[in-house]
């Protein structure tokens, strides 16, 4: 279960990574079209939920190597997503507040996030998908 815990979670993880690029590219865009900057953060805070409620799907259902009831997904999810969120922000502001070089700011944080990725998605299968025995 381990390895394919991880292949899960690898996918899940470069699923997140390629929602955040596309955010930022779909902000830049719409930055260049002359846009007010609100718009692409709203559009992102639509996006990136959705994309990352497939994601997970995608990846426990074909990737965990174990049986996953449909019906428990969305509840796993909830459970990864809400701490993550939560936890996220929390990061984001520590690190903008310590950190005054942007790049570095941003390279410490998408890394602290993949640690948090993991840790909630690994929480998420074991409390909420793994069968009962």
């Amino acid at each position: 279960m381990k390895d394919s815990l991880l292949k899960a979670f690898f996918v899940y993880a470069y699923s997140f990574v390629v929602v955040f690029m596309f955010n930022s590219l779909l902000m830049v865009i719409l930055m260049k079209l002359g846009l007010v900057p609100l718009i692409g953060t709203i559009l992102s805070y639509i996006i990136t939920p959705v994309a990352l409620f497939f994601a997970y799907k995608i990846s426990v259902k074909k990737f965990l190597g174990m049986p996953v009831d449909e019906k428990r997904i969305p509840k796993a999810w909830l459970f990864q997503f809400i701490p993550f969120f939560i936890i996220s922000l929390i990061l984001f502001w520590l690190l903008a507040g310590l950190i005054k070089q942007p790049s570095l700011a941003v390279f410490i944080f998408l890394n602290l996030e993949l640690l948090v990725i993991y840790i909630t998605f690994k929480l998420s299968v074991e409390k909420v998908l793994k069968p009962e025995r």
